[in-house]
């Protein structure tokens, strides 16, 4: 079992995921979070059932079922929650190591007109 924790950001959202593998190539996902997008995906990708990897190394939408679903049912495209939905199966499934992901943004000075 492999388990993180989203704290999305300026949403003050937080999520918890967990990966648990099935066999050799396929996990199960269990979604726990206060955004009701994000529960809704959780809700939706139990529904699917075993996740192989097509569904976490697959490109694009139509290769991938997490990104399809997550595509179709967040209400933010910009929300971190779905790569670490792929990055915590990448490491149930042996395919990545757990390995902290951080996005900063850097202040520029303003400039003076």
């Amino acid at each position: 079992m492999t388990k993180v924790t989203v704290d999305a950001g300026a949403c003050g959202f937080r999520s918890g995921i967990t990966a648990n593998k099935e066999d050799r190539r396929s996990v199960r996902i269990e979604i726990e979070s206060d955004c009701d997008s994000v529960a809704e995906l959780g809700e939706k990708l139990k529904d699917l059932g075993l996740l192989g990897l097509g569904d976490v190394l697959g490109k694009g939408t139509n290769g991938n079922r997490i990104l399809a679903t997550g595509m179709n049912t967040l209400s933010h495209s910009g929300c971190p929650v779905l790569s670490a939905i792929i990055k915590v199966c990448e490491v149930e499934l042996g395919l990545n190591i757990p390995c902290p992901v951080r996005i900063e943004f850097q202040e520029e000075p303003k400039q003076s007109d």
